[in-house]
């Protein structure tokens, strides 16, 4: 039996993606099991699974990409997210049983089996989510009774970890990760507020790494400029994805909006301070870490937008400026202690 898995997105959908290969590898042990995935998130998920990974191009046309599916000769799809070129090449790629999210008309002329989902609503963890396609779910009462996601590395990653702690001077478990970029998909707390929690870490003689994408080296560079004592953790060191995660094994905290980063952090079991916005479809209900070590900070106020922050229009604007230092200085304390 052939098993085809599809999560195309981002690399956080990604990581929370993962509880179902696990889910589908315990249902199906004798199956090859198979994920559709970009390319740029390969790095963390092909080494030590039991899961055959297949590369997305998403400049790939539908009839190429329905070839090559084609070729598998699958006998099952799971489509963790309904997006459009991706469900019709499952089906036109004659994968008789085709499960996947009812959300949409299109949804239901392109699978056979399903679920109806309005993951809008927020009532599950996207993980859970996810995991309702392969076996009907009720959301968890707490943190604790959460999927859990993986994420694997290379020897080679961790060995380049290794070198980039041993070269930047910091031991394990002793230095704290702030990743101040944000994907841009929902607010985020101002630069300067993350360089005074930077500041008053190195000030306590603690060890502050910032990390970042090839993209946000300017953003990494201001941000050591205005606190000289930061480390540099981006794509100049040449760490590559798997590096980065097994950096973030070895720190004692991560610090990060909900992004990415932020999820790769959990996924390696390290403790996380996530900051997430007050909108009710990005909230940690839907959205949060997958480790029972968390802390999630939202600004405490009664947010009354749903999709899309108003801005200046709103009454709590900017609530994210509420994100203090000192606080998030005796939380990372409680989290790494």
């Amino acid at each position: 039996m052939r098993i085809l898995v599809t999560r195309t997105d981002r690399l956080g959908d990604v990581i929370l993606s993962t509880p179902v290969l696990v889910k589908v590898r315990e249902l199906f042990p004798e199956a090859k099991v198979y994920f559709l995935v970009q390319k740029y998130w390969m790095p963390v998920l092909q080494f030590g699974s039991e899961v055959e990974l297949i590369e997305f191009d998403p400049s790939e046309s539908l009839a190429d990409l329905s070839e090559r599916l084609k070729a598998y000769q699958f006998d099952l799809a799971y489509v963790l997210r309904d997006e459009s070129k991706v469900s019709r090449a499952v089906k036109r790629a004659g994968i008789l049983k085709r499960v996947g999210p009812y959300s949409s008309l299109r949804s239901f002329f392109l699978f056979n089996q399903g679920r109806l989902q309005r993951r809008s609503r927020c009532v599950m963890h996207e993980a859970e989510y996810n995991l309702d396609l392969v076996i009907p779910q009720t959301p968890s009462p707490s943190v604790d009774g959460l999927p859990q996601a993986w994420v694997s590395t290379s020897v080679e990653s961790k060995l380049r970890a290794q070198e980039y702690l041993e070269h930047s001077g910091l031991a394990r478990k002793q230095f704290t990760v702030i990743h101040p970029g944000s994907s841009g998909s929902a607010r985020y707390v101002k630069q300067a507020k993350l360089q005074a929690l930077a500041q008053a870490l190195i000030q306590r003689g603690e060890k502050v790494v910032i990390s970042g994408g090839p993209a946000e080296a300017a953003l990494l560079e201001e941000f050591q400029r205005a606190v000289p004592g930061v480390l540099l953790l981006g794509g100049s060191q040449g760490l590559g994805l798997g590096g980065l995660a097994e950096v973030y094994r070895l720190a004692r905290a991560v610090v990060a909006h909900g992004t990415g980063p932020l999820h790769l952090a959990a996924a390696v079991g390290t403790p996380v301070l996530a900051i997430f916005p007050p909108l009710f479809v990005l909230s940690e209900k839907r959205w949060g870490p997958l480790v029972i070590r968390r802390s999630v900070w939202v600004p405490q106020v009664s947010c009354p937008e749903k999709f899309r922050c108003a801005g200046e229009k709103c009454r709590y604007y900017d609530c994210m400026d509420l994100f203090e230092a000192a606080s998030a200085v005796i939380t990372l304390e409680k989290l790494s202690s």
